[in-house]
């Protein structure tokens, strides 16, 4: 028996087990959300007179629900037991997803976006909507939901045989759905999707929802928190903004113009150091046997630039360019001669680091205080 439907905010039941393998427990009835909707799998723990059972997640299997489980103590001496949910976690759930319906038709009543897919995580969830979208329509429509979630609407469901569905007035992706009764959440007088998830009853419980981030590709991904994730994340933007004021003497109203001058200042004087460096930067010099060694290790230089340098360099002697920066905390090979650009690579390999390049380049990433020691093994493997 499914009852995670019939009360969403039932935290603890005594079970029976009714089956049992060596992965999986059925119950005759459960709390345990086996996941839909975007929406993962529930966790919990199962506790018996002799035994404590860690239930890592549940899943829908021939019309059973069965319980991914790990023993942690104890063992199975009779088949009955407590199963208590981890409320906070599935809590957290329900919020994000009850959240994501309404910043969902908030952003398609004001801008007709288009859904796509969602992803829930207790922590933070994305919405992917179609196409693309500016930052500050998100923002229209986050303070719409907002204005929404204040108004205390009951969430309700209700099931509709899928052949009575109007889709102009309730969200569905019709090609995903098997069922013939379909299970619809109601935000009333707000939404209607079809929705297999596990929502709030009253909007009010959401709290807040604050979109945290936008990124564009296939398609555009939204970011969000509700509830106390996100008037946390809100508190402690405010308090960086709040600092920044204070040390700068700045009204808050110009920080983001001052930090879009700033970020402008900073690309010229990158580009002014990609010129220098790619023309003007010297290097240390060493003849071994013939073969010219062209060698730095300065933290302020630009590395791209000093890379397009040391090809110049390559492209006319018989020559080795090894270029360290401390501060990025990057080494480059350059070398006509596959023997060093395995040497370097073996050096990646000894010290476990992250690598990668070309024929003739090779640079690696070194995140730990062995820098020095590791550019000097590969200078010396040149110069000595």
């Amino acid at each position: 028996m499914e009852l995670y439907y019939k009360d969403p905010y039932l935290k603890e039941i005594d079970v029976e087990i009714v089956s049992k393998d060596n992965e999986f427990l059925e119950f005759d009835k459960t709390i345990i959300f086996p996941g839909g909707g975007g929406q993962p799998s529930d966790k919990g723990i199962l506790i018996g007179k002799d035994f404590k059972v860690k239930i890592l997640f549940s899943k829908k299997l021939d019309g059973k629900i069965l319980h991914k489980y790990e023993l942690i103590e104890g063992k199975f001496n009779d088949n009955k037991g407590k199963l208590i949910l981890d409320w906070e976690r599935r809590y957290k759930l329900m919020k994000m997803h009850t959240g994501e319906h309404i910043l969902y038709r908030s952003l398609e009543n004001l801008f007709n976006v288009k859904f796509q897919k969602v992803i829930f995580d207790e922590n933070e969830s994305s919405l992917f909507i179609m196409g693309s979208i500016k930052m500050d329509d998100v923002f229209e429509a986050e303070k719409f939901a907002n204005e929404i979630i204040k108004k205390n609407l009951p969430v309700k469901e209700h099931y509709e045989n899928i052949s009575d569905i109007n889709e102009n007035e309730i969200r569905m992706k019709r090609d995903r759905i098997k069922e013939k009764n379909v299970r619809i959440i109601e935000i009333e007088g707000f939404d209607k999707s079809a929705c297999s998830g596990i929502h709030v009853k009253n909007t009010n419980e959401i709290e807040y929802i604050i979109v945290k981030s936008i990124k564009s590709g296939d398609f555009t991904e939204i970011k969000f928190l509700t509830g106390e994730s996100a008037l946390k994340y809100i508190y402690e933007n405010s308090k960086i903004i709040r600092s920044i004021e204070n040390k700068y003497k700045l009204d808050h109203n110009i920080i983001e113009k001052k930090l879009n001058q700033m970020i402008q200042e900073n690309e010229k004087l990158k580009k002014s150091l990609y010129e220098l460096s790619s023309t003007m930067f010297n290097f240390n010099k060493a003849n071994k046997n013939g073969r010219l060694i062209y060698y730095s290790n300065f933290p302020y230089g630009d590395i791209n630039g000093i890379e397009k340098l040391g090809r110049k360099i390559m492209e006319n002697e018989n020559s080795v360019v090894i270029y360290g920066n401390e501060i990025e905390g990057k080494i480059f090979l350059l070398s006509k001669d596959p023997k060093d650009i395995e040497f370097i690579k073996s050096v990646m390999e000894k010290y476990k680091l992250r690598g990668g390049g070309s024929k003739n380049y090779f640079i690696i990433s070194i995140e730990n205080a062995n820098f020095k020691t590791i550019y000097d093994e590969i200078l010396s493997f040149f110069i000595s």
